[in-house]
């Protein structure tokens, strides 16, 4: 009697020690989430270029803070800038034209770790229309970077299955496990297309024949493909060459082209033509310098080299008919300080493009 009189007493404590360690996890919880929102960094809004239109007259971009962000677009010869007043979602994210140039897609969120839904409306902002139905509360799955079919009928995007914590030294968390999908916008059914948990995947697009598509995808786990079973394997064949072609069904895990020891970042024309980001120290014989990466591009299977400005340029973006690319580049790998640009796929005409910062608010 009097042990299983201990036994409970020992459940109570454990239960009651339990729910304090949670309350006070959530109390130091809101604590630090409080400081994130009153620090200074809050407030700074920065904007990041994604796409082009169709008649490369007109720039997609988003903007925001960490806590807000919406969507606008940017004339090249004006400089005007349209913003997108009626958007309710307050994390409004990754804008893309449509192949016509009379839709635009992009990512909305209730709040900043809340599920994203896809959306698309006219070009000009209006019939704004809901495409996916994830519940709008935190959740383990996050997609990014959607674009459409070249038939305007579906939606490509990159979608995560696993919420992890980052490895030591580094603090926080990261979403994981990512894999490719598409959405039928007339019905809004999912299907996935890929299955290799990638450690980072980039936007995927849509081939010329809407059927195939390309991106990059790092870290790959291959349980049932062709080609090597894992990312040690992978890389030891391949280096970190990770911009893949793929149908859906037929995932052969090979690299599109093979650019050295690094290409990853995709983008495609209408025509098919390649722009990447590739790593140049090892080409440019400085490998013990700050690294650095460049935009190539691979078209009629022979591969360019477009750039040399001895920075780290994150992505770029080639326009539908293949003649104009937008870009983002940083000193170095490390550095907050960044600039978009854009000039002509034979690397020349390379100018800044410049986001009036100052006149976007909230």
């Amino acid at each position: 009697m009097k042990r299983r009189y201990f036994v409970w007493l020992l459940f109570i404590a454990l239960l009651l020690g339990g729910l304090w360690g949670c309350e006070n996890a959530d109390v130091t919880k809101g604590k630090a989430e409080d400081y994130k929102r009153n620090h200074p960094s809050a407030s700074q809004v920065n904007a990041s270029l994604q796409d082009i239109s169709p008649d490369n007259k007109i720039l997609s971009f988003d903007y925001g803070a960490p806590y807000w962000s919406n969507i606008a677009t940017y004339h090249v010869a004006t400089g005007t800038v349209h913003v997108f007043k009626d958007i309710k979602t307050k994390m409004n994210v990754f804008p893309s034209f449509s192949h016509d140039g009379t839709k635009i897609v992009f990512l909305g969120a209730k709040e900043r770790d809340y599920a994203r839904n896809i959306y698309i409306m006219n070009a000009d902002g209006s019939g704004l229309r809901q495409i996916t139905t994830f519940p709008e509360t935190e959740r383990e799955d996050f997609i990014k970077a959607p674009s459409f079919s070249p038939d305007g009928k579906r939606i490509i995007f990159s979608r995560s299955h696993r919420k992890r914590e980052r490895a030591f030294p580094l603090q926080g968390s990261m979403h994981a496990d990512w894999d490719v999908y598409e959405v039928d916008i007339a019905t809004g059914m999912e299907r996935r297309l890929t299955n290799y948990n990638f450690y980072e995947i980039s936007w995927p697009y849509y081939m010329a024949d809407g059927k195939r598509f390309i991106f990059s995808g790092e870290g790959p786990h291959n349980p049932v493909g062709k080609g090597p079973k894992d990312f040690k394997e992978y890389e030891e064949k391949y280096q970190k060459n990770f911009v893949f072609i793929m149908d859906g069904s037929k995932n052969d895990l090979k690299p599109a082209f093979v650019n050295g020891r690094y290409s990853y970042r995709p983008s495609v024309s209408s025509n098919d033509a390649i722009l990447f980001v590739s790593k140049t120290n090892e080409m440019d014989d400085h490998a013990t310098a700050k690294d650095t990466y460049d935009l190539f591009i691979y078209k009629r299977g022979k591969i360019e080299r477009l750039t040399k400005l001895h920075s780290y340029i994150g992505y770029g973006r080639l326009s539908r008919d293949g003649s104009a690319i937008i870009f983002s580049k940083r000193s170095d790998k490390t550095s907050d300080e960044y600039s978009e640009g854009m000039m002509k796929s034979d690397g020349t005409e390379i100018k800044e493009i410049k986001i009036p910062i100052d006149k976007l608010k909230r």
